[in-house]
């Protein structure tokens, strides 16, 4: 199904009132992150859910706006403010059979949208990611580039608002060390918590641009993770490129002891409610 053609909910105004960069001046690839503010109360925002950004045309097809979806990274709740913000990567694409590169209408749009400016958004999209009541639940994270924007929030609630107790183990991380956000919140959560346990996940070629490899970083720690995956009340929750989930689960054929395992062991926690993911 096209974007187009999803239940978009209804539609409201929003105002930009902070648009900043969260890559350093000359990185390859540019994030920021964009603080909106909402003037219509009562938006309840989770994290996992989505919010559609609907940029006016016309566009090249004739419609009359075109629609992305974003994740939310902080909700009202995070916040206490009607305000929500945006992971936003500057995308680019290279036409497959012209070879000519086009820029990306929706993350081009709201990368350079300057600070006052008015858009139109509709949501939310989605369901959200569900925690567990209990604060001693083992979580397994993986949120690889700007997959890892939901999980600001989730972890926000983990250790602001529940005063999470369990095991939490999150792999993230991009291609080259120097694009990763949100670098400076994990390692303030591993200060406050030793339940906290990130893994940054690297590429093993940044110059070649190849992509980072979370399955060389699933071995490192694969007795850890298996260990985590075992306990019959763990939760999983997986985003990012739909890419991450096929490499998450080839790299943990292995230690279960086969593709054909691994698949049985992940159908039980699809069916108990403890795989979640959000991949596009």
């Amino acid at each position: 199904m096209k974007i187009e053609e999803l239940d978009l909910g209804h539609r409201w105004p929003a105002q930009l009132v902070e648009n900043n960069a969260l890559t350093p001046p000359g990185a390859r690839i540019e994030v920021r992150e964009l603080v909106l503010e909402v003037p219509q109360p009562g938006l309840d925002f989770r994290a996992g859910q989505s919010v559609a950004v609907l940029v006016a045309g016309p566009h090249d097809f004739g419609q009359q706006h075109h629609i992305r979806l974003y994740t939310v990274e902080s909700t009202p709740a995070d916040n206490g403010s009607n305000r929500i913000s945006l992971c936003v990567r500057r995308c680019s694409y290279l036409d497959p059979y012209s070879g000519e590169r086009f820029q990306g209408i929706a993350s081009n749009y709201l990368c350079d949208l300057p600070v006052g400016s008015e858009l139109l958004l509709a949501g939310p999209v989605g369901l959200p990611f569900v925690i567990p009541e209990d604060p001693r639940t083992p979580l397994l994270i993986v949120g690889l580039g700007t997959g890892i924007a939901p999980f600001r929030s989730l972890i926000r609630e983990l250790y602001e608002q529940r005063h999470w107790e369990g095991r939490v183990m999150l792999f993230h991380g991009t291609r080259v060390g120097l694009e990763w956000v949100y670098r400076d919140a994990i390692a303030a959560v591993c200060k406050s918590s030793a339940s906290f346990a990130p893994v940054e996940v690297r590429s093993p070629r940044p110059a070649w641009d190849d992509p980072a490899d979370l399955a060389d970083a699933i071995q490192r720690h694969q007795a850890e993770v298996w260990q985590l995956l075992s306990q019959p009340n763990i939760h999983v929750y997986v985003a990012g490129l739909a890419l991450i989930g096929q490499q998450f689960d080839a790299a943990l054929a292995e230690p279960a002891g086969g593709a054909e395992a691994w698949a049985k062991r992940k159908a039980e926690l699809v069916a108990a409610g403890q795989w979640m993911t959000l991949l596009y």
